[in-house]
Order: structure tokens, then sequence, then C-alpha cells
């Protein structure tokens, strides 16, 4: 639990300074570019990221789950790098000839609602090539238990790139079309700088080792491989398609507001993906020993610290609804459903812990396919039922409702295979003391200045659930946590 304590601690924190340049530069985006132009990005980016999970062939799951059969330094891990590459290449060439095979359908579908789209396509595979390689040095680095240098460059230093270029933007220096190739450079880099870690903490081994993959090690890393690239495959699409869908039937100006709206919503599940970055490995270890204990013990923790931040932060989003609209152009107004629902959403993501890393680190690996499957026929026929019917407020409840039942079908599978259930009476206290601290957000008066009113709103709500969490021991590891860093 060291390294999980040491590793989340620091990817969170990184994570939140990235949040909170996020914060800005998302409240700037809004004023600085047009709903046109904002949209573009969204959909630039859910294209890549859709493509690039695709083109990893699902090895990127084989990495984290076979990685510590592999693990030799002196070996070169058994040249386990240079057939992660090797496939990653294999998968963007593949990649490239769809693309190219398809490339007049898509701008035919996009060329009357998503002319910028169109116009800046080149982008689109060179973006995808970075965003598959990031992936590829990530996961290869969590795998050895580094798992920081990936939030530090992606959530902390692009973000402070992306706000160098976007001031030139704003005050004239540069025009769009170089703004955009900035903001593309800012993205792509810093896949290089996970390439620099490798090399200069010697991790840069490329040459296949010989002898190494039994007929049996083959046959498991290929039936993950075919699970993995259609669960990932699946599991993108879930992420992606909101935009993509909102881009194909509402156009680029709705799906700029939804993306500005959809960032203020992730908020509340950041921890839960910092956490996720090291947890993995970690779970993956344990299978291999066979230590359930320490499973359920990560579960058990997973769940509570999540839902103790998620409630916290939803309550702050909640309570403050108001205050981040004002800070918006008008044109956003109708986002703030958006952000109320998929901030709802992702509570309920936190509250479940690391549900879906047991089951995919675990023999039982293919169900979790099956479930995201499922959930890919869910979300893509809510998204056609809703966003005719309600917009881009349409789109945010079926995300909604493919995470709410995603998780609790992985919640009832744990518990039927292997008796894990993650809550115990800290559960119950950490819902009981959110409603007095959500009444008290509510119930202070109303500040003109919305800067000063989320000020004051977030301080009482922060020392309130602060004082309750802490006097109930409500969130055991979190209070621990408190009071080393009092005592420091």
């Amino acid at each position: 639990m060291g390294i999980i304590e040491k590793q989340a601690t620091r990817n969170v924190i990184y994570s939140y300074l990235g949040a909170g340049l996020g914060f800005i530069t998302t409240i700037w985006f809004s004023h600085a570019l047009t709903t046109d132009e904002n949209g573009l990005l969204r959909v630039m980016i859910s294209f890549s990221a859709l493509i690039a999970q695709f083109a990893n062939l699902g090895f990127q799951t084989v990495t984290i789950r076979f990685f510590p059969f592999f693990r030799n330094k002196e070996k070169g891990h058994h040249g386990f790098l240079y057939y992660s590459m090797l496939v990653a290449l294999l998968g963007f060439a593949i990649s490239l000839v769809f693309f190219f095979l398809f490339k007049d359908k898509l701008v035919e579908s996009n060329s009357e609602k998503s002319k910028l789209f169109v116009e800046y396509l080149y982008y689109l595979m060179p973006l995808t090539f970075f965003t598959l390689f990031f992936n590829v040095f990530d996961s290869y680095l969590r795998a050895g238990f580094s798992s920081v240098v990936g939030s530090i460059s992606k959530e902390f230093i692009q973000r402070i790139l992306i706000l160098i270029v976007l001031a030139f933007y704003f005050i004239g220096y540069i025009d769009f079309s170089t703004f955009l190739f900035l903001y593309i450079t800012a993205t792509c880099l810093p896949t290089l700088m996970l390439l620099f870690t490798i090399i200069k903490n010697d991790e840069w081994h490329i040459k296949p080792v010989k002898g190494f993959f039994t007929k049996e090690l083959k046959n498991d890393i290929f039936k993950m491989s075919i699970y993995s690239l259609l669960s990932g495959g699946a599991g993108a699409i879930i992420l992606n398609i909101d935009a993509i869908m909102v881009n194909h039937i509402l156009g680029e100006s709705k799906t700029g507001v939804y993306g500005i709206a959809f960032y203020f919503g992730t908020i509340i599940v950041i921890p839960a993906r910092s956490i996720y970055r090291i947890t993995s490995s970690i779970v993956a270890e344990a299978f291999k020993k066979n230590d359930f204990k320490e499973i359920h013990s990560l579960y058990n923790k997973s769940c509570n610290t999540q839902l103790a931040i998620g409630l916290f932060l939803f309550i702050g989003i909640y309570t403050n609804i108001e205050n981040i609209m004002q800070m918006l152009p008008a044109e956003y107004y109708s986002g703030k459903n958006v952000i109320l629902i998929i901030s709802a959403a992702y509570l309920i993501e936190m509250a479940t812990g690391i549900n879906q890393v047991i089951i995919s680190n675990s023999k039982y690996f293919r169900y979790d396919t099956y479930f995201v499957f499922a959930l890919v026929a869910i979300v893509i026929v809510a998204n056609l039922i809703f966003i005719p019917l309600y917009g881009i407020s349409g789109s945010a409840v079926a995300t909604a409702i493919t995470i709410s039942v995603g998780n609790f079908l992985r919640f009832i599978f744990l518990y039927y295979k292997y008796k894990m259930q993650p809550y115990d009476f800290n559960t119950l206290k950490l819902i009981a003391l959110a409603i007095p601290v959500f009444v008290l957000g509510f119930f202070i008066p109303q500040f003109q200045n919305a800067v000063i009113d989320i000020l004051v709103r977030g301080s009482a709500v922060t020392l309130m659930f602060t004082l309750l969490a802490l006097y109930t021991n409500a969130t055991p590891d979190l209070n621990a946590k408190f009071k080393k860093i009092i005592r420091f």
C-alpha cells in the first residue's frame, strides 16, 4: 500500500493542479473561441482517442496484466517494450488505411454541420499517432510502478502549454490556424516526455529476447489482446461517442457548448482516474499471487476514499452552479444541466471504486468485455433517443445512464463471483454527513460577485465537510493522511 499511497497522492496533486489550470483554461476558452471552434477541439480529441484505442490492438491491458511475468530489468524485461511498440505501429498502419478508405465519407457526413472539422481533418492522424504512443509509454511506465510522470506531463505541463498558446491567440499574436497547430503540438508533447523518461531511466529495451515466450503465454496474451481490443475499443466508444453524436446531430456549435460543460462535470472523477493509474498494476500483481485479501482491501479503501472526495466535489459543483454559469458567456447557459447530470453520474462511479480494474485483471476479464459491449448499445441508443428530445442535456442523460448501469453490473458481478462488496458503516457516515453540508451550501446568502461567492461558499463547505469527516472518522485513510500532514 505504500506505493499506492505515495503515487496516488502525487497523481491526485498533479491532477488537481492540472484541473485548476484546466478550470481557468476552460473559462478562457469559452470567451476566446467561438462555440464552433471549441466544438472542433472536442471532436478532434474524441476521434483521436477513439482511433488510438483501437490502434492499440488491446495491448494496453496486456501490458498491465502480463508485465509482472516479463519484469526483469537485467534482461530488458524480455523485450516487452519492443513488442508493445511493434503492435502499436501495426495498429496505426491499419488505422491509417481505414482513415484513407473512409476519409471521403467522413468529409461528406460533416461538410454541413462541422465545416471546421473538415477543414482541419489532416491533423487527426498525427494527433492519433501521438495519443496512441502516449498510451503505450504510459502503460509501460505504470506497469513498472511509475505512474506519476504520465500525470505530470498530461495533466499539468500540457495544460500550462495550452494556456500559453491560448494567451498568444487571445492577444491577437497568432491566428486560429496557428493556434490550432500549437494546440495540437502541446497535446502531442507529453508523448515525447514519456519517451525521454523511459530512456533516462534506462528502461529503453527494444531488443526481443528469444526463447522467453512459451506456447501457453502466447495463447494467454493473444486471448487477452482480443478481449481487450473489443472491450477497450468499446470503452473508448462509450467515453467519446457523446461528443461525436452531438456533433453529427446538432453540429459543431452545440458540441462546443457540450464540451465546455462536460469538463466541469468530470472534475469529480479526477481523483478516481489517478487511483486507477497505479492500482491496476497492484491488482494485477495481487492476482498473480492470489492475494484476494489485498484486492478486497483495495476495493474497500478505494470506495471509501473516492466516495468522500466525490461527495465533497459534488456538493461544491451543485452549490456553485450559478457562479460557474456566470463565468461563461451567455450562449453556454444551456450547458448547465449537462454539468449537473454528468457530475451526478461520476459521483456514482466514484462511489463504486476500482470494480472495473479488479474484473479486467481477473480470470473473468472476458466478462467485462461483455458488459462494455452491452453499454455501447445502451449509450448509442440512449443518445439517439435523448439528443433529439433534449439536445445536449439528452446526451448527458445517455452518458449518466450508461455509467450507472455499468457500475451496477460490475458491483453485482464482483459480489457474485468473489463475495466482495466494498461498503461498510463508514459509507453511511459519509452519506449522512454530506446532507447537512449540502444544505449549508445552499443556504449561504448569494454574493453578487461570482468569484467572492465561490470563495465564501466553498470555504464554508470545505470547513464543515472536513470537520465532520474528522470527527466521525468516516474516512480512515484520508483522516490518517490529514493527521500526518498536520504533524509534519
